[in-house]
C-alpha cells in the first residue's frame, strides 16, 4: 500500500471515527450518567492504549518523570475532562450538528492564542478568526435554536456557552502541550491523559449524585454507544490522529474541524430528527468558511517546519 493511500484511508477512519462520536455520546447518555460513563470510557480507553503500547513497544515507555506525569494529568484534565465531559453533558439539551461545530472552531481559538502570544498573524488569519467568532455569535443567538428531543425546559443557549467554554480550554490544553515537560513518545501521553480525564469525570460524577449503579443499568444502546466511544472515538481516533501528525501535512489533517461538523450535522437529522434552523444553517457555513481560512493560512506559514514522528 502507498503512503498516498495509508494517509487517505487514515484521514476517512479520522473522519469517520470522530464525525460519528457524537452520535456514540448521544446514544450512551439516554440511560447512562453522563459524566460517570465518561469517566469509565476513558478509564477503560487508558487500559487497552497501555497495553497496545506496551505489547509493541515495551511497557518501560511508561516510566516517566513526576514532572511529566503532573503536566499529562494537567493536560488530560483540561483537555478531555473539562473539554470532552462538557460535550456529554451539553447533549442532552445541545443538537449534535451544533456541538460539532462549536467543537471544530478550535482552530480560531488556537491562531487567536497565538496573536496573544505576539505572533504576528497572516491578515487571511485574522479575516478567518474574525469570521469564525461572527458565525458562533450567530449561531449562540437566543431563542433561535431548538433543543435536542427531550432537551425541552433547559437554557440552551448556557449550554452552548458552556461547551464553547470546554472548547477554549481544549486549544489552551493544545497550545501549551509543545512548552511543557511531556513524554516524548505522543501515545504514552495520551494514554495518562486519559487516565486522569476519568478518574476526574468519575470523580466529579459521583460528587454531583451520579450512580455506577445506574451506568451498569443502561440500555443496550446506550451500551453499544458507550463500547463504539472507548473503542473507535478514543482508541482508534486518538491513534490515527497520532500518525497523522507525523505523517501528513498539518493542513490535511486539519480538515477534521470542518468535516466532522457537516457528519454529525447529517446524522443528528437522520438518527434523531434534530432541525436544521436557519441560525445553525447560516453561521455553520460561516463557521466552516473561516476555519477553512485559518487552517490554510497558518498551515501555509509553517509548512517549513517538519513534523516528526514520536513514536
Amino acid at each position: 500500500m502507498s503512503h498516498k493511500t495509508r494517509v487517505a484511508l487514515s484521514l476517512l477512519t479520522m473522519y469517520i471515527a470522530w464525525g460519528t462520536t457524537y452520535v456514540g455520546i448521544a446514544f450512551a447518555i439516554e440511560t447512562m450518567p453522563d459524566l460517570v460513563s465518561m469517566g469509565f470510557r476513558f478509564l477503560t480507553a487508558s487500559l487497552i492504549q497501555f497495553i497496545f503500547v506496551g505489547s509493541r513497544t515495551g511497557f518501560s515507555q511508561f516510566r516517566i518523570t513526576r514532572k511529566q506525569l503532573k503536566n499529562s494529568m494537567f493536560l488530560g484534565t483540561i483537555m478531555l475532562a473539562v473539554g470532552l465531559g462538557t460535550v456529554a453533558t451539553a447533549e442532552h439539551v445541545v443538537p449534535l450538528g451544533v456541538s460539532a461545530l462549536i467543537i471544530g472552531s478550535m482552530p480560531l481559538w488556537t491562531a487567536l492564542l497565538r496573536i496573544v502570544d505576539r505572533d504576528k498573524p497572516r491578515g487571511r488569519t485574522l479575516l478567518g478568526i474574525l469570521a469564525g467568532f461572527i458565525g458562533l455569535m450567530i449561531i449562540l443567538q437566543p431563542g433561535h435554536t431548538i433543543p435536542r428531543p427531550g432537551g425541552a425546559g433547559h437554557n440552551i443557549t448556557l449550554w452552548m456557552f458552556i461547551l464553547l467554554i470546554g472548547n477554549l480550554l481544549w486549544s489552551i490544553g493544545s497550545f501549551v502541550t509543545s512548552r511543557l515537560d511531556t513524554p516524548p513518545n505522543s501515545l504514552v501521553l495520551t494514554t495518562f491523559e486519559m487516565l486522569s480525564a476519568g478518574f476526574v469525570l468519575l470523580i466529579i460524577g459521583l460528587l454531583n449524585g451520579q450512580h455506577i449503579g445506574d451506568f451498569f443499568r443502561a440500555s443496550g444502546r446506550s451500551w453499544g454507544g458507550w463500547s463504539y466511544l472507548v473503542i473507535v472515538g478514543s482508541v482508534v481516533g486518538y491513534s490515527t490522529y497520532n500518525w497523522l501528525l507525523a505523517n501528513a501535512p498539518i493542513s490535511l489533517v486539519s480538515t477534521y474541524s470542518y468535516v466532522n461538523p457537516v457528519v454529525a450535522t447529517i446524522l443528528g437529522i437522520i438518527i434523531f430528527d434534530e432541525k436544521l434552523t436557519h441560525n445553525i444553517l447560516v453561521g455553520g457555513l460561516v463557521v466552516l468558511i473561516s476555519i477553512i481560512l485559518v487552517v490554510t493560512s497558518e498551515s501555509r506559514k509553517r509548512s517549513s517546519v517538519p513534523i516528526v514522528e514520536t513514536s
